[in-house]
């Protein structure tokens, strides 16, 4: 019985079997055997000559060889190593963007950086460039890849970086004690200086330490050499440049002709308490000039930027030589129009009245030019000289109440 049981067992698997192998065609293989079938490389589970993945990127871009390599589908690269030919897209910082190009040297560089004058700082002769490290765009590329001030490229003594009849220090002291002559020597004694900006540095604003156009007002300060007159970061006078459309107020209008950067205020003259402006700049000169030192000239361009706002009388501009180390802080803000009055901003004795300028009412916005002479002889000067011009509001007013906005340019002091 048992043995008729077992022949019955094995004759039924053998049909089984049979009727596994009639289900498959005659192109297909069938499951049972499709891991045990012959492959030329076991290991790769592939035949000579199929496709394959060949650098690991999920990407069949390459043919298993006969000692069953995956290689690359193309053998004759320019550049072997990195399996790339010149001009091909590359990733110059292995961060995954293809962002460079492979060189006829077989380097992949950044594609700004191919082919530069100065391939150290990625730029060309004459490029823009950070001169001051701010983040503006304030200097130039020379010949020799070092980024230089636009406004110091064209010095008449470039070994000095100093034009004919500026101030110079003659026994390096620290002192400007001299003048650069026309041979580029600086002479020994009081600077003789007829060229402008004179002993007014930076006169026309044109040397920034920042965008002129990054704030509406009170940012003077971005002028090199220019300063506010008090401690607080309000009212001072404001800077722009020729390209600035927004001054604040829409009645406002551009200076004309357009002069690149200048400064504006406003000009208050009021004996009312209740005034509301009360503005000034102030500027270090190259040399402290004392009294007795001969005569000067100083000069201004200015222009009413309101004259299309409401009516006003004229207005008066005051100019003031000053003393004040550069170590000691600004004065404390003022509290009113003429609380401390500008003779004692400062300090009386620190302070001398140099002149005043009278804008009339009917001013427009095209540019005029101011001068007058100041006699170091006949004012009293402070002990030490003065080593700052202040321009503002003059501290004596008309009878009738005056309000302007002013735009000044072309600062110039000459002996």
């Amino acid at each position: 019985m048992l043995s008729t049981y077992l022949n019955y067992t094995f004759k039924m698997i053998c049909i089984f079997m049979l009727l596994c192998l009639s289900s498959c065609s005659d192109d297909e293989v069938c499951a049972y055997d499709e891991d045990n079938r012959d492959v030329d490389c076991a290991d790769l589970e592939l035949n000579i000559g199929d496709v394959c993945d060949a650098n690991g990127d999920g990407i069949d871009n390459g043919i298993v060889n006969e000692f069953c390599e995956c290689i690359a589908e193309s053998l004759d690269f320019d550049c072997e190593e990195l399996q790339l030919n010149f001009g091909d897209m590359c990733d110059s910082d292995g961060d995954g963007i293809s962002d460079g190009t492979i060189t006829d040297d077989c380097e992949c560089l950044t594609d700004n950086t191919v082919g530069f004058d100065c391939e150290e700082l990625q730029v060309n002769f004459g490029d823009p460039c950070d001169f001051n490290g701010d983040g503006n765009l304030d200097g130039i590329i020379t010949d020799d890849c070092n980024c230089v001030s636009e406004n110091t490229v064209d010095f008449d003594c470039e070994a000095l970086q100093l034009n004919f009849e500026v101030a110079c220090d003659s026994d390096n002291d620290g002192v400007n004690d001299g003048t650069v002559s026309e041979n580029c020597e600086c002479t020994p004694g009081f600077p003789e200086i007829t060229a402008c900006p004179g002993f007014i540095q930076n006169g026309d604003f044109e040397i920034t330490t920042g965008d002129p156009n990054a704030v509406i007002d009170e940012d003077v300060d971005l002028a090199t050499n220019w300063k506010a007159l008090w401690q607080s970061s309000t009212s001072l006078a404001d800077l722009f440049d020729n390209t600035t459309t927004n001054f604040g107020q829409s009645c406002f209008t551009a200076p004309t002709p357009s002069t690149g950067v200048f400064a504006s205020i406003w000009v208050e003259n009021s004996t009312n308490s209740n005034a509301l402006y009360r503005e000034g700049m102030f500027n270090e000169l190259t040399v402290t000039i004392n009294q007795g030192s001969g005569l000067y000239s100083l000069s201004f361009d200015y222009a009413n930027m309101s004259e299309s706002c409401s009516a006003s009388n004229d207005v008066k501009v005051g100019v003031y030589g000053v003393y004040h180390p550069n170590t000691n802080p600004l004065p404390a803000s003022p509290t009113g129009i003429a609380t401390p009055t500008n003779i004692d901003l400062f300090g009386s004795t620190n302070t001398v009245f140099l002149g005043e300028v009278v804008i009339t009412s009917t001013t427009t916005n095209a540019w005029q030019t101011a001068s007058f002479t100041i006699d170091t002889s006949a004012l009293s000067f402070p002990a030490n000289g003065i080593n700052h011009i202040m321009i503002t509001n003059s501290h004596l007013p008309f009878d009738a109440y005056g309000k302007m906005y002013v735009g000044f340019d072309n600062f110039c002091l000459v002996n």
